[in-house]
C-alpha cells in the first residue's frame, strides 16, 4: 500500500519542481539534473514517471494551467465573489505581479515562456500549451461577457475577442516586467487595457 503512494508523492514533487525550474529557467535552460538533485531522486526513476524531458514538460504544463485554473476558480467564487467584472480583472493582475515581484522577478508565466521557446518544436508541448491557453482565454471570456452584462464592458466586440486581446498584452507586458524588473509597466498597461480599450464608453 505504501509504495505507490511514496510514487505518486515522488512525481508531485518532481513536476513541483519542475514548475519552479521552467519558470525561472525556461526549457532549454533547465536540465533533468536540476529537477532530480532538488527532489533526490535517481535519474533511472525519473524515467519510470517520464518517457522523456519533452513528456515532462507537456506534463507540467498542463499541472501548471489546471492549479491556476484552480486558484482563479478560488478566487471567483470566494473573495472576488462580489466583485465587479472590473474589479475582479484588477485584483487578479494585481496578485499575479505582486508574485512575481515576490520572487524578484526571475519567475515569469511558465505558459508564456514554454510558448516562446519550443512551441514550434515539440507537438507533444503544443499540444499540451494550446489545450492550457484555451482554458485560460475561456475564463477570461467568461469574465468580460460578466462586465458586459453589468454595463462595464464595451459590447462592439465578442467576450472571446476581448479576452484574446486582453491576454496577448498580459503576457506582452510580462516580457517587458522581466527585463525591466518593474511591474509598473505592467499595470499601466493592463490599466490601459482596462479601463479605456475595454471600457464601455
Amino acid at each position: 500500500m505504501n509504495r505507490p503512494r511514496r510514487s505518486e508523492q515522488t512525481r508531485k514533487a518532481l513536476i513541483a519542481a519542475g514548475i519552479e525550474h521552467l519558470s525561472v529557467h525556461g526549457y532549454h535552460g533547465t536540465g533533468i539534473k536540476q529537477i532530480l538533485d532538488e527532489v533526490s531522486v535517481p535519474k533511472g526513476s525519473f524515467y519510470n514517471f517520464f518517457a522523456s524531458k519533452e513528456a515532462f514538460v507537456a506534463e507540467v504544463i498542463g499541472h501548471y494551467s489546471r492549479d491556476l485554473l484552480d486558484q482563479l476558480s478560488e478566487f471567483m467564487t470566494g473573495v472576488g465573489k462580489d466583485l465587479s467584472a472590473v474589479e475582479q480583472l484588477r485584483a487578479i493582475y494585481l496578485y499575479s505581479l505582486k508574485q512575481y515581484a515576490s520572487h524578484d522577478f526571475k519567475k515569469s508565466c511558465l505558459v508564456g515562456s514554454i510558448a516562446t521557446e519550443i512551441s514550434a518544436e515539440s507537438e507533444m508541448c503544443r499540444i499540451e500549451l494550446e489545450r492550457a491557453m484555451g482554458q485560460w482565454l475561456a475564463f477570461y471570456s467568461g469574465v468580460f461577457a460578466q462586465g458586459q452584462a453589468q454595463g462595464l464592458m464595451r459590447d462592439d466586440i465578442s467576450p472571446s475577442d476581448m479576452a484574446a486581446v486582453y491576454w496577448a498584452a498580459w503576457e506582452g507586458s510580462l516580457i517587458k516586467m522581466k527585463m525591466s524588473a518593474d511591474t509598473q509597466p505592467v499595470k499601466k498597461i493592463m490599466e490601459l487595457m482596462i479601463e479605456t480599450l475595454l471600457k464601455k464608453s
